[in-house]
């Protein structure tokens, strides 16, 4: 794989995970329309490697709370509240990980899933209110950890399908981006051991390459994350429905 392909594959990954448009789609997409080859299952790893420590270093601060103040017993704490949202995608993934490798990652299902969830995103979106993150408890959790099941679908979004659970519980535009960023850090730590586990941590490119690929990948993500929270409350989501709209019917007529 030559470094153009890899820098650019790391670059999709950093910018489009956390925002609403499917990065796993991307990447499908580039390796069969522009790649020479697969990206293989090791750019994968080291590209969510990247983003999750992007994540990690932007929410330190509220990480360092979390844990500071965690309590087992206080289902309603933020931390509990985090575990509680992973647990449904964890264990679906676990019984339909075989299954979406073989029979949903093509473009008729990303075409499918980028139009769906865009316009589901759209309407969703009248629901938010002005829900801050202190009220979220672990129903909310649990409701919005059902929606992040959807994000198995290639051209869903991870980012999107948990913003539209916040949305409809009433979370206001940065509360939502907050809980879909939060709940990126146990959902990636899971993909990242999981994604290493299939390949017996044996890697098919060489650690130059490896910390390339984790460096772009969380260079972009991270400063993705931190204008995404600047803007969103002056651009809102349209720009991104019309995004997924426009993206869905030009691979609907490639």
């Amino acid at each position: 794989m030559s470094f153009s392909e890899l820098f650019f594959l790391s670059l999709i990954q950093g910018i489009t995970e956390f925002l609403p448009i499917s990065s796993s789609a991307h990447l499908i997409l580039y390796a069969e329309y522009f790649g020479s080859s697969k990206q293989g299952i090791t750019v994968d790893v080291f590209a969510h490697f990247g983003t999750l420590v992007a994540v990690l270093i932007y929410f330190r601060k509220d990480l360092a709370v979390i844990f500071r103040t965690y309590q087992i017993k206080e289902l309603n704490g933020l931390g509990n509240c985090l575990i509680i949202a992973t647990l449904p995608i964890l264990i679906t993934g676990f019984i339909f990980r075989d299954f979406v490798e073989i029979y949903l990652r093509n473009q008729n299902v990303i075409i499918f899933s980028t139009i769906f969830f865009g316009v589901l995103l759209l309407l969703l979106e009248s629901f938010k209110k002005d829900r801050d993150l202190n009220e979220l408890n672990w129903k909310d959790s649990l409701f919005i950890g059902c929606f992040q099941i959807f994000a198995l679908l290639p051209g869903a979004s991870r980012s999107a399908v948990t913003i539209m659970g916040a949305f409809y519980l009433g979370f206001k535009n940065t509360t939502a981006l907050k809980i879909s960023f939060l709940l990126a850090i146990p959902t990636l730590c899971f993909i990242f051991i999981g994604e290493n586990l299939a390949i017996n941590f044996q890697y098919e490119i060489g650690l130059t390459n490896l910390i390339l690929i984790s460096l772009i990948s969380f260079l972009t993500a991270f400063f993705t994350i931190h204008f995404f929270l600047k803007l969103v409350d002056k651009i809102g989501f349209l720009p991104f429905v019309f995004y997924r709209f426009l993206l869905g019917l030009l691979l609907f007529f490639i």
